[in-house]
């Protein structure tokens, strides 16, 4: 299923489409180190320069936060959990925002647990621009 792609490395950012094989953002990125981004732009962070390719790979490591949306998963296969409020500091970017756990698990521990941790409600500030919020849905935020 071809889905909307938004990513942010230490010093550009990445929007396309991605050939998704796997129920949810975060799920696909857990399970593979490389995929194929389709209609890739790349903007630098620092001067606002474009590059754009039809097609190219990218590396899950060398991505600090990816953006993700549609689809959330199979709802039978959704747990009970609880929202924790966190701060991260992910490369150059902090980033607010709520992340589910079930209420056994203690949260500040998922990182340790996965590499690729979702965030709901999220909030990344840009270390370009002071006054710069972006805001989305969810983000899956890169722990390895």
């Amino acid at each position: 299923m071809q889905v909307p792609f938004e990513a942010y490395a230490e010093d550009c950012s990445f929007s396309g489409e991605l050939a998704m094989t796997a129920d949810r953002m975060s799920d696909f990125l857990s399970s593979t180190t490389e995929f194929e981004v389709i209609n890739l732009t790349c903007r630098a962070l620092d001067d606002g320069r474009v590059v754009e390719a039809m097609y190219a790979p990218l590396v899950r490591d060398d991505l600090c936060l990816v953006v993700a949306g549609e689809p959330r998963g199979r709802e039978d296969l959704r747990i009970w959990t609880r929202q924790f409020a966190v701060v991260a500091r992910v490369g150059p970017y902090t980033v607010r925002g709520y992340v589910h756990a079930p209420p056994t698990i203690d949260p500040t521990k998922l990182p340790g647990r996965r590499s690729i941790v979702a965030l709901r409600w999220s909030v990344r500030a840009s270390p370009w621009v002071s006054s710069a919020r972006a805001y989305s849905g969810a983000s899956a935020l890169n722990c390895s």
